[in-house]
Formats: C-alpha cells, structure tokens, sequence
C-alpha cells in the first residue's frame, strides 16, 4: 500500500511540474529571468519575468503554479495573452486591474532594464538594487502612473548570457 501512494505521489509531483509552461525569452545577447512578486494597491500577484533584448514575458501564477495569463512587451508592442483561451488583448485590463498607464512604463524597462539602477525617471523609482555576476539589476521598484503605484519585487534573479536565439 505504501508502495502505491508513494507511487501515486511521484506521479502527481511529475504531472504537476510538468505543466509549467513559462520558457524565458532566447537571444545570443543579455536575458534576466526569475521570479517576481507584484502589489497593485494590496491585489498581490507573482509569477515569472524574463527580459532580452528589449522584449518582456511576465507570466502571472495561479495558487496552483500553472500559468494563467502573461504580459508581453515584443516589438514595441505591449499586449496580454490569455493562456486559457489563447486570445490576446492590447487593452490591459486583467482581473480588474488596469494596466494600460503602465504601458509605456513597460516598454521602458523592457529597454533599459540592465540599467534601471542608475536612471532617475518621475515614473520609475528603484528601491533596491542586487548584483546578480557582473551586472546590477533592480530587484524592488514601484511603477508610477497618474496616481497609481505598482510595485514589483524580483527574486532568483539570473543573467542568462549567450543562448540560442528563436
């Protein structure tokens, strides 16, 4: 019996991680992945970013890990898809939250996110900053537009150099 239940248990744990579908942005330059954990006036949400190259995925985690939407920035285009249905949306409008004054913010970081400890913008404030090898990322700042604020803390940060591009 113990046999069975340790049996139905590795099969759970394999089935459950196997499901995860965030892949990190690929290029043959810079990509920073990780984890990331966001507070939009006390709505908390988390999931995985990853940026490369000026493109930004964040995939947002239900309680259960599995993805459920991501917010991209590729191209210049900023847009959510939908994982469940597979639509995409410019309007982002997510769970009652409304990210569309974060637009141009987002493209931003999505530019300059390598550098966002050394520049000063009214709507961007870096709070912390952490040496992950060379490099000096932002790993908690808060998103200012209008009068809203969103703030956003990075962990298990790592800098990614030279893979494989698309």
């Amino acid at each position: 019996m113990r046999l069975k239940s340790a049996l139905l248990i590795f099969l759970v744990l394999f089935l459950v991680s196997s499901c995860v579908t965030f892949k990190p942005l690929k290029t043959k330059q810079v990509a920073v992945n990780g984890v990331f954990k966001a507070d939009y006036r006390g709505n908390e949400f988390e999931g995985f970013f990853s940026v490369a190259r000026g493109n930004l995925r964040m995939d947002v985690v239900n309680s259960f890990g599995f993805s459920v939407y991501g917010i991209f920035v590729q191209d210049g285009k900023v847009f959510v898809k939908d994982y469940q249905s597979g639509k995409i949306y410019t309007h982002l409008d997510v769970n009652g939250i409304n990210f569309d004054d974060y637009k141009s913010i987002l493209r931003f970081i999505a530019e300059h996110f390598l550098s966002l400890c050394g520049v000063k913008k009214r709507f961007i404030v870096v709070l912390r900053c952490k040496e992950v090898g060379e490099y000096r990322i932002a790993s908690d700042f808060i998103l200012r537009a209008k009068s809203r604020r969103l703030r956003v803390l990075l962990k298990n940060i790592k800098v990614v150099e030279g893979s494989s591009e698309h």
